[in-house]
């Protein structure tokens, strides 16, 4: 028995049955099926599948969006946005998936070569509970589009959000076995990756998980896609926009409560304008509204579970307890359930979780660099390499820091975030792989080289 409970209330929502691990075999038959009928569509049938799912996210987003915010604690505008990105992306590879996935031509000795994109099979997505919507949807919009079939085991936090993705698939009468929600237990997954059926699976999630999930694959010579997280640096220079990059830093940081992989965590900042930067950032912080994530004007209210609230709270007192301090911190939320106050801290050491781990969820930790070279040796002193924003009004100096920072993105002058036009992921423990663009589509293809002779 599963129950998802809604982390602002605290309230059950449901009390959910998994489903039987005997059944698990007719979940796989299905979806090995489904992939043979589907790899035989055409790319027109394909991304008309793609727009009426994305149609369908559109007309009922709100609902969608309720459903988000009450099942893991999002604010319903940001709940909103999300499934209207998932409808985007989904439009966005209907259209350019096909482009994405042509056969190449290359002149070869004595011949011509062709590389030819195929589908691979039966791909397994192991699902995070943050953005319960687009995480899936950027995920099945290139896997779909390139013919493979999809077996989902999300979140145990948000099994409603995984029914409901179930509802809008069978609603647009996509053939059977296509796509499958799992109601299981990650305990299973080690079982349902080992199987003959399975050719690959794309996990986003923790380190943990995520090294489990590898090694188990790559026991099977399996491909993986690993998202993991990140501990982006938000690095500002002494020419910077002051006002502008601290609007963007708190849009950065407090996205999804602070729980996003690429969200802005360390705050990177030229000694020479440190303290305007943190009064304008502080200012910004206090402007926004605590509340009930189903109010219009919330701008946050709790974190998604009382276990990530926890965790939150022990890496910050582990800082604080080795001589970190606080420079500001909210108080407008109550204590109890996963309710959590924003902060700001500084004077942080190296050996402290604020410096080597991921804090996922509303805490600006603040370093100060005395130049430019110092300011990269923070921003890469880090076990992840996600993304990264660098601001300075010199695209020069911006440019030459980008090549020098360890990450999969780097955006300058702009909070760091995903578009489909790119490719996203990381470097060092940040992931392998790629989603979105042609890197994303073409993960889970088989890259078939073919020769011929042209004598």
């Amino acid at each position: 028995m599963l129950k998802t409970i809604n982390p602002f209330t605290n309230e059950i929502l449901a009390e959910l049955e998994l489903i039987n691990v005997a059944d698990l075999d007719d979940n796989l038959d299905r979806a090995q099926t489904g992939f043979v009928d589907w790899r035989q569509t055409s790319f027109d049938k394909r991304s008309q599948m793609l727009i009426t799912l994305a149609s369908t996210l559109k007309k009922n987003k709100d609902a969608y969006a309720q459903l988000i915010s009450r099942e893991m604690g999002k604010v319903l505008k940001e709940s909103r946005k999300e499934v209207e990105k998932s409808a985007m992306v989904l439009e966005y590879f209907a259209e350019h998936g096909p482009d994405y996935l042509e056969e190449e031509r290359i002149k070869a000795q004595e011949g011509q070569g062709l590389i030819i994109y195929e589908p691979m099979g039966v791909v397994l997505a192991i699902m995070p509970w943050n953005y319960p919507f687009w995480q899936f949807f950027r995920f099945a919009a290139t896997t779909l589009m390139a013919g493979n079939s999809i077996l989902l085991k999300h979140s145990s936090n948000v099994p409603l959000c995984a029914l409901k993705i179930q509802e809008i698939f069978d609603a647009a009468n996509f053939p059977p076995g296509v796509f499958q929600n799992l109601l299981t237990s990650s305990s299973n997954m080690n079982n349902i990756i080992k199987d003959n059926r399975i050719q690959a699976v794309s996990l986003t999630g923790g380190l943990t998980a995520g090294a489990d999930v590898a090694a188990h694959a790559g026991s099977h010579i399996k491909k993986t896609v690993l998202e993991l997280g990140g501990s982006d640096p938000f690095i500002v220079l002494d020419d910077a926009d002051i006002k502008k990059a601290a609007q963007s830093g708190v849009k950065g940081r407090m996205k999804n409560f602070g729980q996003s992989c690429d969200a802005a965590k360390r705050f990177i900042l030229h000694k020479d304008i440190a303290d305007e930067f943190m009064e304008e950032f502080k200012k910004e912080m206090s402007s926004m509204v605590f509340g009930d994530p189903l109010n219009e004007d919330s701008d946050y209210g709790s974190l998604a579970s009382i276990e990530q609230k926890e965790l939150l709270d022990k890496q910050v007192a582990q800082t604080l307890g080795k001589d970190a301090e606080i420079f500001w911190k909210e108080m407008k939320a109550p204590e109890g359930n996963a309710f959590f106050n924003p902060m700001i801290i500084t004077n942080i050491k190296s050996d402290t979780p604020a410096y080597k781990e991921e804090l996922f969820g509303p805490v600006a930790s603040i370093f100060v660099a005395k130049d430019d070279n110092e300011a990269i040796m923070i921003a890469n002193d880090t076990e992840y390499g996600l993304g990264a924003s660098i601001w300075s009004q010199d695209f020069d100096r911006a440019r030459s820091m980008a090549d020098k920072v360890e990450a999969g993105i780097v955006n300058i002058n702009h909070e760091v975030h995903s578009m489909p036009e790119l490719p996203f992921g990381g470097v060092k423990k940040s992931g392998i792989g790629r989603e979105m663009a042609g890197e994303g589509i073409r993960e889970f293809t088989n890259k078939k080289a073919l020769w011929y002779e042209t004598k």
